[in-house]
């Protein structure tokens, strides 16, 4: 639903993952359920009060849960019952996680439950509204979860503050969460049959995580393939390579895009090699020598140059792939038992389970460790005096022998290459049986979207250094030869750094290069030059 008069109405099934964050990170927009989806919402929870009341037998509504579930409740004790469900299942450990990114996972779950299908009351899903809407921050701890009946740990922390325990932040201070929700001026929740579990049993905050990831994995995308095209032409790579109609004859999409993307920002560049040009050069070479002779310049680019549609592409296919699922996956009913009121029937399932988002998480993961590879391998050309096509030595121009240029730098991309591979381990296969054989095959869905996180953010370190590499390389040949995208990125960096011609600890001139790569500065700025930047491409 678009974002209208600074509020968000959320539906259930038009939410997109631009306006999650953008609300997420956004405090003063406010989030309201839309007003034809209350009916509904009624409905629902009055068949699950029918049904209690005549005490079927309903899975959290009168039975206990998990390994208990053959337990049968009675009705007067549903409120006991649904509360301790939630604090015995919250148990999250570590490091809690940004208020922002708690706000995208109670989002996630108030559009979920709005549908309409999960039995909630009307006054409790408001009072979930009033969290998000008066700033309550529910202290979530990152890890614990088994991403399976949902992501139970990490929603019952925010459940508990809703009926006064646990803790919560409000204006900037952490506070038991009663007084957090006395202090917002918000009312406790009383839960009745089936609402604890309905708050806690589904993928919300995995969802919430995971659409993060893919907001800030489709920044460094971009931002890869403009830094990629800037180092190429510093490293006088060819651009014929990228012409789009030589990649219409292997049509991924991906792929597709990565060559428009490069051939683009490589207009214009005066540094960057016409193969067709070096051809007719090499060509009246031999006729000259009439003999077997060397090429002064390579005939060919090595592959992390002139590959780099083909190596990048995948990825960011696997990011599209995961884009669609996360969509899918935020605009579900996902919880356990479905409440369908228009068939007057009920249905045990499986839809907490997380091993879509797992899985697609996972994949985005190994692939991002590719963008990765291949920056570290254009940075060892720099380094490289042998494959720089006429750099000095680690780009050490001045003084060299007695400065050691920007050698160091790749001891960083080079560790943090191996710490993403490890980080790659897939966690959507790493099934471990617990509560009693009960859940006895798990997604780890929040597992792999940390994980991968992190592994976009390692990235974004590598490139920040190869970055670095590209300005510097374009002083030693000519500033005045660049692309219109590369000297807007030269400016870039050099507000930040200038050339370098004596040795510094740079630790934190990267670090702000990071930074502003993951804010989206240097895709938003070069955009405005060349257009706005694919990262796949539909064929018509």
């Amino acid at each position: 639903m678009p974002i209208k008069d600074n509020t968000l109405i959320l539906d259930g099934y038009n939410l997109t993952i631009e306006e999650l964050i953008q609300v997420g990170n956004d405090l003063s927009i406010k989030v309201e359920i839309d007003e034809s989806n209350w009916p509904k919402i009624r409905e629902c929870r009055a068949l699950v009060d029918k049904w209690a009341n005549e005490e079927r037998c309903i899975y959290g509504v009168n039975t206990s849960c998990g390994g208990l579930v053959d337990y049968l409740l009675p009705r007067e004790r549903d409120n006991d019952f649904q509360k301790n469900l939630v604090r015995a299942i919250t148990t999250q450990v570590g490091k809690p996680f940004e208020d922002t990114l708690v706000r995208t996972f109670m989002i996630a779950r108030a559009n979920s439950l709005c549908r309409g299908f999960s039995g909630i009351k009307e006054k409790n899903l408001r009072i979930y509204l009033d969290m998000i809407n008066k700033q309550v921050f529910p202290v979530v701890p990152r890890k614990g979860s088994l991403g399976t009946s949902g992501d139970l740990g990490p929603l019952g922390c925010i459940a508990a503050v809703g009926f006064g325990e646990w803790k919560a932040k409000f204006n900037g201070k952490v506070m038991p969460g009663k007084e957090a929700m006395d202090a917002a001026g918000i009312e406790l929740m009383y839960l009745n049959a089936k609402e604890g579990l309905s708050l806690i049993n589904g993928t919300s905050a995995m969802v919430g995580l995971a659409s993060q990831v893919i907001q800030e994995a489709t920044i460094t995308l971009k931002s890869s393939d403009i830094i990629a095209a800037f180092a190429i032409e510093t490293l006088m790579g060819r651009f014929n390579p990228f012409d789009p109609i030589v990649h219409e004859q292997k049509y991924h999409p991906g792929q597709y895009a990565t060559a428009v993307n490069l051939t683009n920002l490589l207009k214009g560049s005066k540094m960057a090699i016409d193969e067709v040009e070096l051809s007719y050069k090499l060509q009246s070479t031999l006729k000259e020598h009439k003999g077997v002779s060397v090429a002064h310049i390579p005939v060919e680019d090595a592959y992390s140059i002139r590959c780099t549609p083909q190596f990048v592409g995948p990825t960011k296919e696997a990011c599209a792939r995961a884009y669609e699922a996360l969509t899918r996956e935020l605009n579900s009913s996902n919880d356990n038992p479905l409440i369908f009121t228009e068939l007057d029937t009920f249905f045990h399932n499986g839809h907490f389970h997380g091993q879509p988002i797992s899985f697609a998480m996972d994949c985005l993961g190994i692939s991002m460790v590719n963008i990765g590879v291949v920056s570290d391998r254009r940075i060892d050309r720099f380094m490289d005096e042998a494959h720089s096509t006429g750099l000095p030595p680690f780009l050490c121009k001045e003084d060299t022998g007695v400065r050691m240029g920007l050698m160091g730098g790749q001891f960083m991309t080079t560790s943090l290459v191996a710490e993403n591979r490890t980080l790659a381990v897939p966690a959507s296969i790493q099934s471990i049986t617990s509560t009693a054989d009960f859940q006895d095959i798990v997604s780890f869905g929040l597992i792999a979207g940390r994980k991968t996180r992190k592994i976009v953010e390692n990235t974004n370190h590598i490139l920040s250094f190869e970055l670095l590499c590209a300005a510097q390389a374009a002083d030693q040949r000519d500033v005045e030869r660049l692309s219109p995208s590369g000297k807007i990125m030269y400016d870039l960096v050099r507000e930040t750094l200038g050339y370098m011609d004596y040795d510094k600890v740079y630790i934190d001139d990267m670090e702000t290069l990071k930074a502003r790569i993951e804010s989206g500065e240097f895709v938003e700025k070069v955009e405005k030059e060349v257009g706005e930047l694919l990262i796949v491409h539909e064929k018509k």
